[in-house]
């Protein structure tokens, strides 16, 4: 009897797992963010060394491929309602990568600090960026009001999140949307009253 259940403990866990092993594999979209699972060899060492990583250990690469339209409340509202999109679905797979990590320029890097939690590094040199992140950056600078403006790209930066940050900042940001609306409703009430 007790080899009849840890097989079917067994197939729980596997049950569970399903699908985990190529979450993320391929870029994936979440609201303005696009990542992708990679492991720790690829960043730079002394970035890698910095963070605590070990080079089998998982990050989640974030990239902001396409300008968002709007006024900063909308830019700020796409960013957050992607960020919970994100957190929702890390959860529901039960994803743990060790942080999230991008690499961008200055005018994305300091509202992702203010705004989103992340942690900054600025003026990363550019031989820490692979050719193909710098290709990106500029790319998507060039798609900017800023940029068509005249505003040059300024420093390379890194923006980074602990797993745990990220996952209490979406819980912070879920409870200030709940107050939202549940002071709407309250004002509506009012209102009928």
């Amino acid at each position: 009897m007790e080899g009849d259940r840890n097989v079917v403990d067994r197939q729980k866990i596997e049950d569970e797992t399903a699908g985990r092993d190529d979450c993320l594999e391929e870029e994936t979209r979440f609201g303005a963010y696009s990542v992708v699972m990679k492991r720790a060899k690829g960043l730079n060492d002394s970035l890698r060394t910095g963070l605590g990583m070990g080079a089998d250990d998982m990050y989640l690469e974030i990239h902001v491929p396409d300008s968002v339209n709007g006024g900063p409340r909308a830019v700020l509202g796409t960013f957050k309602k992607g960020a919970l999109e994100l957190a929702d679905f890390l959860r529901d797979k039960r994803l743990r990568p060790g942080w999230l990590i991008g690499v961008t320029h200055q005018n994305v890097a300091r509202p992702a600090q203010r705004f989103l939690n992340f942690q900054v590094i600025s003026g990363i040199p550019a031989e820490a960026v692979d050719r193909e992140k710098k290709q990106r950056i500029a790319e998507g600078l060039r798609n900017t009001k800023r940029r068509k403006g005249g505003t040059a790209q300024g420093p390379l930066c890194l923006c980074y999140q602990s797993y745990a940050a990220f996952m209490d900042f979406a819980e912070i940001l879920r409870r200030g949307q709940q107050a939202t609306v549940v002071g709407v409703l309250s004002q509506r009430a009012a209102g009928d009253r």
